[in-house]
């Protein structure tokens, strides 16, 4: 039951990307707003449409709330100069951005995501894959650790042994 409930969180939309003037989508990083109702937290695994039917891998590095206000002092004045135990007299339009920083692509596409794609919850083969797991030898597998994302989703992390043992150690 668990499982079906996380398949679904999965293949839920949670939000768009969104490039702008001054905040475009770069080869390496990309932004989008969060749904409401919908809980991300920092190193959550995203996963963004792309190009070709290929996803976009994103590690999201920031969470902030925008709204329409210019600045703090509109704030302040909109709850009647401050009163604290009044509803604000101007009500704000707001959401939530999340930035994330690009970790893989399924096709090895590294052109910018574009406006409006859909973002999902990385599911456990997407977090295998953004973090070039799926790129490793099974008998070179050391596990070393779980990442667990705030939708529920966990993966085992593997490290190559070369790197720890090998040649390529230090």
């Amino acid at each position: 039951m668990a499982e079906d409930e996380n398949q679904k969180q999965n293949e839920q939309i949670i939000g768009r990307t969104s490039a702008t003037e001054r905040d475009p989508t770069t080869s390496d990083k990309f932004t989008f707003w969060v749904t409401d109702g919908v809980m991300v937290n920092p190193f959550d695994i995203v996963a963004g449409e792309h190009h070709n039917n290929s996803k976009t891998f994103g590690l999201v590095t920031s969470l902030e709330h925008r709204t329409d206000a210019v600045n703090h002092l509109a704030n302040y004045i909109s709850n009647n100069f401050g009163a604290v135990d009044e509803e604000p007299n101007t009500p704000r339009q707001g959401t939530t951005v999340a930035k994330a920083n690009v970790l893989s692509n399924t096709n090895d596409l590294y052109m910018p995501v574009e406006n409006e794609k859909a973002v999902r919850f990385a599911d456990e083969a997407g977090i295998q894959q953004a973090l070039g797991i799926s790129e490793m030898p099974t008998e070179r597998r050391i596990p070393a650790g779980i990442v667990r994302m705030s939708n529920g989703e966990e993966a085992v992390v593997h490290i190559d042994r070369d790197y720890v043992l090998g040649p390529e150690s230090a």
